[in-house]
């Protein structure tokens, strides 16, 4: 097997890591822009705020806040999930291996349905993901909003 090196100078050396640096960086400046990150969540009335700009009315106060852990490797059940995620624009990827906070509030205007809850994933400081569900015997789980298609 022969080997093929490429010798560069200094000053070609360093370009290249300033570019690689810079090209890193973007990556992360996108990621933090996307919608995982873009929408802050620290505060209950920006959770509210957040959750009305989806359509939805709910009780002041969440009804339950937990403190959770995103799994770093995904089982199937939270591969699932997160496919329900990112058709509202999260991505939980993005926060594997982190703890959260999750909020629950009182959907009140959900096709006349009284069972109905937001679950809001809060991750330093910023909403990163969520659904609406109703544990009832003919329940179910939707993002909490579904994002137009980009063509």
């Amino acid at each position: 097997m022969r080997m093929i090196s490429v010798r560069l100078s200094k000053k070609k050396g360093l370009l290249f890591l300033a570019v690689l640096l810079l090209a890193v960086g973007l990556i992360f400046v996108m990621a933090f822009l996307d919608g995982a990150w873009k929408n802050p969540g620290g505060k209950n009335e920006q959770r509210i705020s957040f959750l009305r700009s989806c359509g939805w009315e709910v009780e002041p106060e969440p009804v339950e806040t937990n403190e959770i852990q995103i799994p770093e490797t995904f089982s199937q059940v939270y591969k699932n999930y997160a496919q329900l995620n990112e058709k509202a624009g999260f991505h939980l990827e993005a926060v594997a291996g982190k703890k959260c906070m999750q909020y629950v509030y009182k959907v009140k205007n959900y096709d006349g349905r009284d069972d109905v809850y937001a679950h809001l994933l809060v991750c330093e400081g910023r909403i990163c993901g969520g659904d609406l569900s109703t544990a009832a015997l003919n329940g179910f789980m939707v993002p909490l909003r579904i994002l137009a298609e980009k063509n």
